[in-house]
C-alpha cells in the first residue's frame, strides 16, 4: 500500500493523506481497524439472536477473502504483518487487531457450547484459536495466489474444519451467500 495509491484513490493530494495520517503504518492500522470493527459489531448483534450455527457460517464466509474489500482487508493484513516484523512498535497493534477477531470466534464457541449448540473437541478457547488460525492459513494462501487454494475449496476445508471441532453436522451449517453490499463494507 502506498500513499500515493490511496490518495489518487480518494481524488485528493498525498499532501491531504499525510495530513491526517502520521504515516504510513497509522493509516494502514486505521484502515484495519474500521474494517475490523464494522463485521464485530454485526456478529454481537447475531449472536443474541441464539442461532450459533447460522453466526458460525456467516462468521466463516465473511473470513474469506471474496474479490473486493474482503481481498483487499487480507492486502492490509499482509501489509501490516511485514510491518510489525520490522518495526517492534506495530507487533502491539498487530496482536490487538488480531484480538479481535479471534475473541470475537471465542465468544461464539462459549456461547454456542453453554446453549448445548456445539460440542467442541476441546476447550472453547482452544477451539477458536484452531479455527482462527486455520482461517489465517488458508485465506492468506488465496491471497497469495496459491493455486492449490481457491475461494471455493477454502470455503469447503474451513466448514468442515470448524463443524469437526464444534461436533456440529456439516449439512445443518447453511450456506451463506454474501450480499454485494457485505462483500464490499
Amino acid at each position: 500500500m502506498r500513499v500515493r495509491d490511496v490518495a489518487l484513490e480518494a481524488g485528493v493530494s498525498t499532501g491531504i493523506v499525510h495530513y491526517y495520517f502520521g504515516s504510513k503504518d497509522e493509516m494502514l492500522v486505521d484502515a484495519l481497524r474500521w474494517a475490523i470493527g464494522k463485521p464485530a459489531e454485526r456478529f454481537a448483534a447475531l449472536r443474541g439472536d441464539g442461532d450459533y450455527v447460522r453466526v458460525l457460517s456467516m462468521l466463516l464466509e465473511v473470513s474469506l477473502p471474496h474479490p473486493g474489500v474482503l481481498y483487499d482487508e487480507y492486502v492490509l493484513w499482509l501489509e501490516l504483518w511485514t510491518a510489525a516484523t520490522h518495526d517492534a512498535a506495530l507487533r502491539p497493534v498487530c496482536e490487538e487487531l488480531a484480538a479481535d477477531y479471534r475473541d470475537e470466534l471465542v465468544k461464539l464457541v462459549h456461547e454456542g457450547t453453554e446453549a448445548g449448540v456445539f460440542r467442541p473437541v476441546a476447550e472453547p478457547a482452544v477451539v477458536a484459536e484452531r479455527i482462527s488460525a486455520m482461517v489465517d492459513g488458508l485465506c492468506f494462501r488465496t491471497v497469495v495466489g496459491y493455486s492449490w487454494t481457491p475461494l471455493e475449496r477454502v470455503r469447503g476445508l474451513l466448514r468442515a474444519f470448524a463443524c469437526e471441532q464444534l461436533g456440529v453436522a456439516l449439512e445443518d451449517l447453511p450456506e451463506i451467500q454474501l450480499s454485494r453490499r457485505e462483500q464490499t463494507s
